[in-house]
């Protein structure tokens, strides 16, 4: 089946625009973003191991260059939320703001879902985040809230943060965590781990942990199994795994043979740091081959476990509207 064939949505796509960031351009940290073709190792995360193609990545992380990125990917919806990375300039000025969201969502009102993102919420004091969450969802409709703990004082099941996760619940608002390795902050702040005393507390909060908990993902699974108010994310991975379905089909062959199926698989790119159009194309392309689903007993991918990954599971997770050309096909897999 083609992209065409899917009601697609992102979990995670960030803005984060050059016409804001520049004016904290000067500090050095900000440079890996205006220079995204440079990395530490010498090589981009997107790499094409075999012909050694890099994947650009924009510097400039605009709302039309995503729905751009979109619309050649064929993505129907994405989750848009801004990037705080105040440790960047020393705590000084973030890389952007929530009103960069609101203005995609006036525009784009049929393609752009409101992600919050109110912290670090540590450093700013969880009171004040608990007051912008309330004007951004209950005023201009924002459906989910980020939460990125490398950047703050401590980790993400700190108690202090539990009255933020106490108003998310009253407001119905489902929380988005990066979970797992960190390029820039306290990696130790976002282990997946952490998120069984945090389901523990909140049994009812909807929760999706980003990135596969990688390299943590056996742990993720085994939480998601214990917990089932917990989603696993599949943002920021696709699109290198892209060159490497092997790795994709065991990533995902052992969360639906640990959780029983594709219903708590969330698609996401992270955009721009993963490529869109790989990310939709790597799911498209999975499949569990034989030896995988006969030797780690991993189920095979059906259309309807493809559709979930790709739109239906965060549609019911977000209450969004599965639109009416999709739903023939949905009843036809059964």
């Amino acid at each position: 089946m083609n992209k065409e064939d899917f009601f697609i949505i992102d979990c995670e796509a960030h803005v984060m625009p050059w016409e804001f960031r520049k004016h904290i351009s000067y500090y050095p940290a900000t440079a890996y973003f205006s220079k995204p073709e440079e990395s530490p190792t010498g090589k981009w995360w997107n790499t094409n191991p075999i012909t050694k193609e890099r994947r650009p990545k924009p510097s400039d992380w605009t709302a039309e260059g995503m729905i751009k990125a979109m619309d050649d990917a064929g993505i129907d919806m994405a989750c848009m939320l801004r990037e705080s990375f105040l440790n960047m300039s020393y705590n000084a000025v973030p890389c952007s703001t929530n009103y960069h969201t609101i203005e995609a969502m006036q525009k784009y009102p049929d393609r752009i879902i409101g992600c919050s993102n109110v912290g670090p919420h540590l450093i700013r004091g969880v009171s004040n985040a608990i007051k912008e969450l309330e004007i951004l969802h209950q005023e201009y409709g924002f459906k989910c809230t980020k939460i990125y703990s490398p950047e703050d004082s401590g980790p993400f099941n700190h108690p202090d943060l539990f009255p933020f996760y106490q108003r998310c619940l009253e407001l119905g608002v489902s929380v988005f965590i990066h979970t797992g390795f960190a390029v820039g902050g306290h990696s130790e702040y976002c282990q997946p781990i952490l998120l069984d005393n945090l389901c523990l507390r909140f049994p009812e909060l909807k929760i999706v942990a980003y990135h596969f908990g990688w390299p943590e993902s056996d742990v993720l699974n085994a939480l998601a199994w214990k917990h089932r108010n917990l989603y696993i994310g599949m943002s920021g991975m696709l699109g290198p795994w892209y060159y490497a379905p092997m790795k994709l089909a065991h990533m995902v062959g052992s969360i639906m043979n640990m959780l029983g199926g594709s219903e708590r698989i969330v698609f996401g790119t992270d955009w721009p740091a993963s490529p869109a159009d790989l990310s939709v194309k790597a799911v498209l392309n999975l499949k569990i081959p034989e030896e995988l689903q006969e030797g780690w007993g991993y189920p095979p991918i059906s259309e309807q476990d493809r559709a979930n990954m790709q739109g239906l599971n965060l549609a019911k997770l977000l209450n969004v509207k599965v639109p009416t050309k999709y739903q023939k096909e949905i009843s036809q897999r059964g």
